[in-house]
């Protein structure tokens, strides 16, 4: 019984009963997406940092086991967007930093626009963007999403939501100064904006970007207390890692409560929701890749490999295909645009594929292989990674590995198999070297001297 009221305590979502709505013709969509939330960082992969309702939401729908992202946020957030390798358009090695003008490039297609002319009325964006913080053309506003409500930059202040010094907190096109956790804050404006559009006739999207765990390592008393009850003597490691746990807590428990209000609304069935994190953990005391290798930057699983959850009633029935089928951040867009019934093609042709079939049974699965970026793909059976393409990595030969049997990435089969790592190889030359609309820059370019400019405002035409 004990056990129970912590779970309710964390999680804040007593399951209530779930109440009929009327069906529509377009299910909503609610896409969370955390930040730098390792494969081991969750309950249901073994942590010990409490997560009741992610769990709990894993056991209604469906773990998506074989779920990839990029190895670093930005680049996850483009892909997610506008379902094309981010590398297409200058995003491969880098996320945007505070002192450049980058953005996403103007003639990409988001699934905002494209659900906009499909009869999605409402279309928000509550968190973190992290795709272009200086022109118009980059706002959220301008990408097909009716309503911003967060942060332009990554990386900001949890408390005081600066970033450079200069607050970083907006609604639309304002300066927000709503006072609070920003964890806190982004959970009570999804909330309100299901409220607001449940309400309506049309079916509505809500991208919910969270900046935790991300650093800095940033987190309430009372959820620091859960892990550290008294920090009297504890070492600094140890306070941050009570910290960064504290962190994905809350983030879970606002999961939660964004569930919960779609059951008291009565339209999760109505509902998919997709949850995953943006990329790998950032070897922070506390986050863990679980038995994975790698961290954030690699392409080694442990970076591009995420924890993610589908939850959709019409699909239940299909959760063990959905569980096993290779899919990730690119296949986002192609599904939800095979979803509502848009046949017309793309503005610039999808990268990733539609995983509808399998959503819907047709069909148990569907082969495909996944560029990861820098020399790396993954296909239905193997993982390959060539020498010298990972700046971090220092392959001294290329990497082969049957991801299924092997998912630890423990044995190089490369050496036994050279016609099958060729193949792989030739797969992955024609995406590394593809020539972005954009050149990409150097993380660090255009940073000596930089000067926030104030509030973080953009200005308009």
């Amino acid at each position: 019984m004990k056990n129970s009221k912590l779970t309710t305590l964390l999680c804040g979502c007593a399951l209530a009963p779930l109440m009929s709505n009327a069906a529509k013709h377009n299910p909503n969509i609610v896409i969370v997406v955390a930040d730098d939330l390792g494969w081991g960082d969750v309950g249901f992969h073994g942590s010990e940092i409490k997560t009741p309702c992610l769990d709990s939401l894993a056991r209604e729908g469906v773990e998506l086991e074989r779920f990839y992202t990029s190895p670093i946020s930005s680049p996850t957030r483009a892909g997610l967007m506008t379902g094309r390798y981010p590398n297409r358009f200058g995003f491969r090695d880098a996320v945007i930093p505070p002192w450049r003008e980058d953005g996403l490039d103007a003639g990409e297609e988001t699934i905002a626009d494209m659900l906009g002319r499909n009869g999605y009325t409402n279309r928000a964006i509550i968190g973190k963007w992290h795709l272009g913080h200086t022109r118009e053309e980059h706002y959220p506003l301008h990408r097909g999403f009716t309503h911003f409500y967060g942060h332009l930059n990554g990386a900001i202040n949890y408390f005081d939501h600066t970033r450079e010094g200069e607050l970083d907190w907006h609604n639309d096109y304002e300066t927000c100064r709503d006072q609070g956790y920003s964890t806190d804050l982004i959970t009570a404006e999804a909330v309100r904006c299901i409220d607001k559009y449940s309400a309506q006739d049309s079916p509505f999207l809500l991208y919910v970007a969270y900046n935790a765990p991300h650093t800095p390592l940033q987190a309430k008393e009372e959820d620091i207390r859960i892990y550290a009850p008294d920090t009297t003597g504890l070492k600094p490691r140890q306070i941050r890692k009570a910290t960064y746990s504290a962190m994905v807590t809350c983030m879970d428990r606002g999961i939660g409560a964004i569930v919960n209000e779609l059951r008291a609304k009565g339209i999760l069935d109505d509902t998919i929701v997709l949850f995953f994190s943006d990329n790998g953990c950032a070897s922070t005391p506390g986050s863990s890749s679980g038995p994975l290798r790698g961290h954030k930057f690699d392409e080694w699983d442990g970076g591009v490999r995420a924890p993610a959850i589908l939850l959709w009633s019409k699909a239940r029935k299909h959760y063990p295909a959905l569980r096993r089928q290779l899919t990730g951040f690119v296949d986002v867009a192609p599904t939800l645009r095979d979803l509502v019934g848009d046949t017309t093609a793309p503005v610039r042709p999808y990268d990733g594929i539609s995983i509808l079939p399998v959503l819907t049974g047709k069909v148990t699965d569907i082969p495909r292989q996944m560029y990861l970026g820098h020399g790396a793909v993954v296909t239905d059976g193997y993982k390959f990674i060539s020498r010298g393409k990972q700046p971090g990595l220092n392959l001294e030969r290329d990497f082969l590995t049957d991801i299924v049997a092997d998912p630890y990435e423990k044995q190089n089969m490369a050496p036994a198999h050279p016609e099958l790592t060729d193949s792989l190889r030739r797969i992955v030359q024609r995406f590394d070297t593809i020539t972005p609309y954009t050149p990409e820059l150097p993380y660090g370019h255009g940073q000596k001297g930089f000067r926030a400019p104030a509030e973080w405002k953009i200005t308009r035409r």
